[in-house]
């Protein structure tokens, strides 16, 4: 009986409403379980949680519209990374990889304004990539410091 009552409440709560696409949760659990945040700066987290939910959909024309639609998401981020104090010891490094994280912004920006779906992957890969070169310069400083942990994106 418990069983038959599940399926019922399944067969009802799956009913009655336009099928949405899948979006993904937020990536914030490391292969170890442990928080991917804790190794992050709140300027990096705050853009990670923008980017990750986008980078780990579908590739489709949904993941171009959601990323495209989440512009002034990236922007404010990557000015929140700009202004922030740099790690200790990797102020050069930072400066130099916020300012790529910025051009790579801005490809993707004329990229979706032109809704050119051919160069959108490429655009948002550089985005992806310029965040990493954010994150290893706030782990591993000059001085190559660096706490052993992976990460999901």
């Amino acid at each position: 009986m418990i069983k038959g009552i599940a399926i019922s409440v399944l067969l009802v709560a799956c009913g009655g409403k336009a099928a949405e696409p899948a979006k993904p949760e937020p990536v914030a659990e490391t292969k170890a379980g442990g928080d991917e945040h804790e190794h992050m700066s709140p300027e990096l987290a705050k853009f990670h949680d923008v980017l990750a939910p986008r980078w780990h959909a579908t590739k489709g024309p949904e993941r171009m519209k959601s990323t495209c639609d989440a512009m002034p998401d990236f922007t404010s981020g990557a000015t929140a990374i700009a202004m922030a104090t740099p790690p200790k010891g990797a102020e050069a490094t930072w400066t130099e990889r916020a300012g790529k994280l910025a051009a790579a912004l801005q490809d993707l920006d004329a990229t979706c304004k032109a809704k050119d779906a051919t160069k959108f992957e490429t655009a948002f890969e550089a985005v992806h990539v310029s965040f990493h070169g954010l994150m290893e310069a706030g782990e591993h400083g000059e001085h190559g410091e660096h706490d052993e942990h992976e990460h999901a994106m």
